[in-house]
């Protein structure tokens, strides 16, 4: 299996790489997140073991990007110890662990053998073929296959709608809010929370729904898809 190793600190860094390449993984190091932004571009490892806090950056808000993107890959996260939020939101982002520094290796050698396990012995999935769904904003009806699954308020589909023109990054209160209070209406941040609220409920309903809204910390919503074969078309 690949890992790839993102960590500032030149002495851990060479630590957890030796280690790690000990351990029969094969290894690639960084020490930004912009290096690993162009790892990622260009071949995808199994694994990514990178500490939280980088020198151009937090991984943290990536994490659900990096998700969506890459749902076969592993995901390490090394925080800091005192932050238990960083951690739970870590996880809910899209991290398959979390891991409080200092870390020891030993703890890092069993968490690399329970995530590659895992990964060895989820059920094989064949290429899926391309699932489509359609979301018609003027309607508001999200329809797959030509049949209409969800029907949307006006409100709802306006917020729908610019979440699926952002697919990599999140959409905040306030660009909503300016999408929002045409026609008089006040929007403030517990309405625009009511409003994704109703928008997530609708989506679950479905049995098998194309996408999902997370809460991205201090961002705001980003809409996920439910794999990476799920292809979702806004028409106006």
């Amino acid at each position: 299996m690949k890992v790839l190793i993102v960590e500032s600190d030149l002495e851990w860094r060479n630590s957890l790489s030796a280690h790690v390449g000990e351990l029969g993984y094969e290894i690639s190091v960084c020490s930004a997140l912009g290096q690993a932004r162009d790892i990622l571009r260009s071949r995808q490892p199994d694994i990514l073991l990178s500490d939280v806090g980088l020198p151009d950056g937090s991984l943290m808000p990536e994490l659900a990007s990096l998700r969506q993107h890459f749902p076969s890959m592993g995901i390490i996260v090394l925080t800091a110890a005192s932050r238990s939020e960083e951690r739970v939101r870590c996880m809910s982002d899209g991290a398959d662990y979390t891991l409080a520094k200092p870390v020891k290796l030993d703890e890092v050698s069993a968490t690399l053998t329970a995530l590659a396990r895992r990964m060895k012995t989820a059920p094989h999935q064949s290429s899926p073929q391309s699932e489509t769904w359609a979301f018609h904003r003027r309607s508001g009806r999200l329809s797959s296959n030509g049949a209409v699954a969800l029907q949307f308020t006006d409100k709802e589909s306006t917020a729908l709608a610019a979440l699926l023109q952002s697919p990599n990054y999140p959409v905040s209160h306030g660009q909503l809010f300016d999408l929002l209070r045409s026609g008089g209406e006040e929007y403030d941040a517990h309405r625009i929370d009511a409003l994704i609220y109703r928008v997530r409920q609708k989506l679950r309903s479905l049995p098998e729904s194309p996408m999902q809204i997370r809460n991205i910390y201090g961002e705001g919503f980003l809409m996920l898809r439910r794999s990476s074969s799920v292809d979702i078309v806004l028409e106006s």
